[in-house]
């Protein structure tokens, strides 16, 4: 049984595409005063199910028609997120990828926190490729072995994070904007 560890660079990609407050659920903003926004008064909607919205079958094969491996499994995170996987052997993960969107409060505030996410990546010395075309802003992150996809549309801030085994990530690219855009079309209008 072959078990691969995960470069620390990759884990550092992941971990903090996480950290922008993508959850697939709606964020409020408790600073706001409640009569500022009608949001505030009304029951948060329910998170979005990203495994229903993206079936392991569809992903399977974006991910083959743009040469980036296949994914077998789907697991449902915390408020909605996916992660898919490739597990050809117990223990050898060969196909990670997460895919994670959240409604924030408004286009302002998912604008902000995705420059925040930019800026914190850029500061530690991580490449960011701003992906023109997708949503109404975008941009990619590459690790060892890991590309991760960023993006905004409207209020709905979100990730498409791939990593497969003894792959340069630039190869993974094409894999990561198409199920960017193929999320994108399928969004609930805001």
């Amino acid at each position: 049984m072959r078990v691969r560890a995960t470069p620390p660079l990759a884990v550092l990609l992941f971990a903090g595409l996480l950290t922008a407050g993508c959850s697939s659920k709606e964020h409020t903003d408790t600073a706001q005063p409640a009569a500022h926004t009608a949001q505030a008064s009304a029951a948060p909607a329910k998170p979005l199910d990203l495994c229903q919205l993206m079936p392991v079958g569809e992903v399977a094969t974006t991910l083959q028609a743009h040469g980036a491996d296949t994914v077998t499994e789907q697991k449902s995170g915390a408020g909605g997120m996916c992660s898919y996987l490739h597990v050809p052997r117990p223990g050898d993960y060969h196909t990670r990828l997460l895919i994670d969107f959240t409604r924030m409060p408004s286009p302002a505030q998912a604008q902000a926190s995705l420059a925040t996410q930019r800026h914190m990546f850029s500061d530690r010395g991580m490449a960011v490729t701003p992906v023109p075309g997708l949503g109404d802003e975008a941009f990619v992150a590459e690790a060892e072995g890991a590309e991760g996809l960023k993006l905004r549309v409207g209020p709905w801030l979100g990730q498409v994070d791939l990593e497969v085994e003894d792959r340069p990530q630039a190869t993974l690219r094409p894999a990561v904007l198409a199920l960017g855009q193929q999320v994108l079309a399928r969004l609930p209008q805001p």
